[in-house]
């Protein structure tokens, strides 16, 4: 059974409001002309689910939400990142049509289990996207350790939706979007007697299992097109060591085409999101991270020899630290470095050295990194793309974590 909830801060509020203006304005208006604007072309559920339940997506970017209201019916509350409530103006908005539960990037998820709990137990569904975040390479993410223990908790059914095509339509390295295929559907209907019966184990590789897409597999056999004026536009953000020369953050991307700086090592990235090239390696991003990511993991013994050594960093940065939904401004001229040790954020007015065993959380967001630490939380901002994803990596692997 949901267990009730005294604590107010992540309890719905207004729903009366957000119940009528999902139903009427959204569901009747602005979803169907928004979905055709958009092309984004999701199978509506028709059948009946019991509430209230839990419905699990996989993220893959931003327009993620259009296409889940547009796969299942109904009024439900979305797990949603606060990152998107930072700006007073997009607060205003977002608050006015949606009551999410928002959890702050790199904390724990005591929030967001209260949240949840009190919304079920006012009979409100609730939606999230297990992996905690958007694809970077466009494969599905293992879902966070505890979400199959939070499920079992919650009592409630759990259904499962798979999306596809969002991927390619608009990747999380890039900020122009395709008018490429993207929709989604309901792939499993699990009543809570069921989860009961499962492990906490059993609940997350089942909700793996139903939400993995991988789409470069699915395109091979697809041949959707996903063609945008600069196709590999920031690419950067996503692949930043070279397969050729194995050099770290020399790859940059230009138009279509993307290269290292230092080897001149080039692929182009064709309308099917595959990359073409006379000297090519991998034809397609998520191999490529994968590759990466097993060569970083090589690189640790050295890294350990070398404690005090930095193993990559950024300059010119701004460092905040978030107070609520309010951000103070500590620094205006940052360096970030990582060591084998430690994260260190240094500058004209600042510093600061985060053992990484202390760490709460060390996440990326767009254009730089979260860290939570002590209690406290930070954000270091650069006003230039570059793979910040590498932090979280690095880390991972100097942590020795399972997946990175």
């Amino acid at each position: 059974m949901v267990s009730s909830v005294k604590g107010r801060r992540s309890a719905p509020k207004h729903t009366w409001w957000y119940r009528f203006f999902m139903r009427v304005p959204i569901r009747c208006f602005i979803l169907p002309f928004g979905s055709r604007a958009l092309n984004i072309r999701p199978t509506m559920y028709k059948g009946k689910v019991e509430k209230p339940f839990i419905l699990v997506f996989n993220h893959a970017c931003d327009y993620d939400f259009v296409a889940v209201l547009g796969s299942f019916p109904g009024y439900y509350r979305f797990v949603m990142s606060d990152e998107l409530i930072k700006k007073p103006h997009k607060r205003l908005v977002i608050k006015s049509v949606t009551n999410g539960i928002y959890r702050r990037t790199g904390e724990s998820a005591a929030g967001v289990a209260e949240g949840i709990r009190a919304s079920l137990d006012q009979g409100i569904p609730v939606c999230m996207a297990p992996e905690g975040e958007e694809t970077i390479n466009g494969v599905t993410m293992p879902a966070r350790k505890k979400t199959g223990s939070l499920i079992k908790e919650m009592g409630v059914d759990l259904i499962t939706l798979r999306l596809e095509g969002g991927y390619g339509y608009l990747p999380k390295w890039a900020t122009t979007r395709s008018p490429g295929k993207y929709g989604g559907h309901v792939v499993g209907i699990y009543s809570k007697e069921q989860i009961s019966k499962m492990t906490a184990e059993e609940v997350n590789d089942l909700v793996y299992k139903d939400l993995y897409f991988n789409i470069f597999e699915w395109n091979r056999k697809e041949h959707n097109v996903y063609d945008r004026k600069a196709r590999a536009e920031n690419l950067e953000r996503a692949l930043y060591v070279c397969p050729k020369c194995e050099s770290i953050s020399t790859m940059h991307s230009k138009v279509h085409d993307f290269y290292c700086d230092k080897c001149g090592y080039k692929v182009t990235m064709n309308k099917y999101l595959l990359f073409e090239g006379d000297d090519m390696v991998f034809d397609n991003i998520y191999d490529w991270d994968q590759w990466q990511k097993r060569h970083l993991r090589s690189l640790r013994p050295q890294w350990e020899a070398e404690p005090d050594k930095v193993i990559t960093s950024n300059t010119g940065g701004i460092l905040k630290r978030m107070k609520g939904d309010d951000q103070e401004i500590l620094d205006e001229n940052v360096k970030l470095e990582i060591t084998f040790n430690d994260v260190i954020v240094t500058g004209d007015k600042i510093s600061f050295r985060f053992p990484l065993n202390e760490l709460e959380g060390l996440t990326t967001i767009s254009h730089g990194v979260a860290i939570s630490h002590g209690g406290e939380y930070y954000k270091a901002w650069f006003p230039y793309y570059d793979a910040m994803a590498r932090y979280r990596t690095i880390r991972r692997i100097i942590m020795e974590e399972e997946y990175i």
